[in-house]
């Protein structure tokens, strides 16, 4: 009959629909990248800190727990990042040279603003072509405008921030910075708020972190502050 004839072409048609059909993702992708990497930073009264975990490792295996990864942009620009080892040395340097290209052109450097912008953008661009994985947080200072600090992670989304954290690390770590970030904090009181931070993570993570590298930025330009013994 029709009736029946139809009921057959429309299983055909879905049975063809699926051998066909393009397998879909049931898992969700995690929300960091930086996952096992620790990147923290915050602004305070005239500066702006940044810190990461000095650990280099793959799998189960530690290579290293020496490793910088906060990258210096320019003169008053500090990029921390966390994810994959390749993309966390490729597309940094990418950054790096483009801005420094920029400023070579035209005279004059981005300020910190227009750097998180474009790094949003590139990495935007890329989302679908060459997407990295990696996980951003940007700190710099720019006169007239202070201390800033920018969340970017490898969706390429961007938000100006007082305070942030990428990896698990951060988790241990975002309710001490609700509590004892303030605005008008001094460098002394930052690198104290950092130390709980670091005591917090190496008491309650399942994952050694011995070493933290901490850098700041302010008006005189960027610097290696060395933790107290």
């Amino acid at each position: 009959s029709i009736q029946a004839a139809a009921l057959g072409s429309t299983d055909v048609a879905r049975a063809n629909s699926q051998a066909y059909a393009i397998p879909i993702a049931t898992s969700h992708p995690p929300p960091s990248r930086a996952g096992m990497d620790f990147l923290i930073g915050f602004t305070g009264k005239d500066y702006a800190i940044i810190a990461a975990d000095a650990n280099a490792a793959r799998s189960i295996m530690v290579y290293s727990q020496q490793l910088d990864k906060i990258r210096e942009l320019d003169s008053h620009k500090l990029l921390a990042v966390g994810g994959d080892a390749a993309d966390c040395i490729q597309e940094p340097e990418y950054i790096q040279k483009n801005m420094t290209l920029y400023a070579m052109r035209n005279g004059v450097q981005l300020t910190t603003h227009a750097a998180a912008n474009y790094i949003r953008g590139e990495k935007s661009y890329n989302l679908r072509r060459a997407m990295s994985q990696v996980d951003m947080l940007l700190v710099g200072y720019d006169e007239g405008v202070g201390p800033s600090l920018y969340f970017l992670d490898y969706l390429a989304s961007m938000q100006k921030l007082d305070y942030a954290s990428h990896g698990y690390g951060g988790f241990f770590c975002n309710s001490l910075l609700d509590t004892h970030w303030r605005a008008d904090l001094t460098e002394e009181q930052g690198l104290e708020l950092l130390e709980r931070c670091f005591k917090e993570v190496q008491t309650r993570f399942m994952i050694s972190m011995p070493n933290f590298t901490i850098k700041v930025v302010d008006k005189n330009g960027v610097r290696t502050v060395e933790r107290k013994s």
